[in-house]
């Protein structure tokens, strides 16, 4: 089946439809297991691979809020190269430009020049590194708008930043909520094994302070205690206390003995040896 064509920006020069390759690039970041990686180089990662799949110069990927809670450094910035990450850098930190607009209004912004765009910075910036054109499409996580995903290109490779290629981005921003909700919550469920500073885990689903530790109880001796039975005689069983309910004497009473039962079958009288008598001669 022969991909669709795309115009690009020289006219009469077609361009292969990147959804195959953006469906690729998904499929990469969801088959990519979070448990023992450096969440930082995944998400850069992603980034770099979404340029040739998607034909532009630069990607970068803005959050609200950092990826991994444990990360010291707390990044919530990640990119292709350098200059595509200070591009979102330069968002990030003014509070604006189509990076920003889209993280908090969560719909995709098209910027055909960025040399005329606010803020100020992000104008001088563009147009020394010569990223000029933008796409900026929303990145949902739990069905909240967590941060934006914006494509860069210069003047000349820049034409194909339309609101089809942010459909056909929706493959990998799904992939991208997936990946950064699965870091989140593997941090989650390791702050609640290891427990919060104020003193060890309690139960799942619980703040407060688990069960204390539990003491042995201890162990009995191995035969029976001998206990001074009422009126002098000693007699086995728990050794009384004050407070304590009465030995129990049933224990102190030999069992009645059963009387012998017949034999079930008829009784057979035993022969008597007969007796000679002697004739006398």
């Amino acid at each position: 089946m022969a991909a669709s064509l795309w115009t690009s920006g020289a006219p009469g020069r077609p361009a292969p439809d990147p959804g195959p390759a953006l469906v690729r690039v998904a499929l990469q970041a969801g088959a990519t297991s979070v448990a023992h990686i450096d969440v930082a180089a995944m998400l850069s990662g992603i980034c770099v691979a979404l340029v040739p799949a998607a034909g532009v110069d630069g990607v970068v990927l803005v959050l609200h809020e950092p990826a991994d809670a444990r990360d010291p450094e707390r990044q919530r910035v990640f990119g292709s190269d350098t200059a595509a990450i200070r591009v979102g850098q330069l968002q990030d930190r003014a509070g604006a430009g189509p990076a920003i607009t889209t993280a908090y209004d969560g719909r995709v912004v098209v910027t055909p020049d960025l040399t005329r765009s606010d803020p100020p910075g992000l104008a001088a910036t563009a147009a020394g590194c010569g990223l000029v054109r933008s796409l900026a499409v929303p990145v949902l996580v739990g069905g909240v708008t967590a941060g934006s995903l914006q494509l860069l290109a210069r003047r000349s490779s820049g034409a194909g930043l339309t609101d089809r290629l942010a459909t056909a981005l929706q493959v990998v921003t799904s992939a991208l909520a997936a990946r950064i909700s699965d870091v989140r919550e593997l941090t989650r469920l390791e702050q609640l094994a290891a427990g919060t500073p104020d003193g060890p885990a309690g139960p799942r689903g619980t703040d407060g302070p688990g069960p204390g530790p539990i003491t042995p109880a201890p162990r009995r001796p191995a035969g029976p205690s001998i206990t001074a039975a009422p009126g002098g005689r000693a007699g086995t069983g728990p050794r009384a206390s004050a407070g304590d309910r009465p030995p129990d004497r049933t224990a102190l009473i030999p069992a009645a003995r059963r009387p012998e039962e017949p034999p079930a079958g008829p009784r057979v009288p035993a022969q008597r040896r007969a007796r000679h008598r002697r004739n006398d001669v």
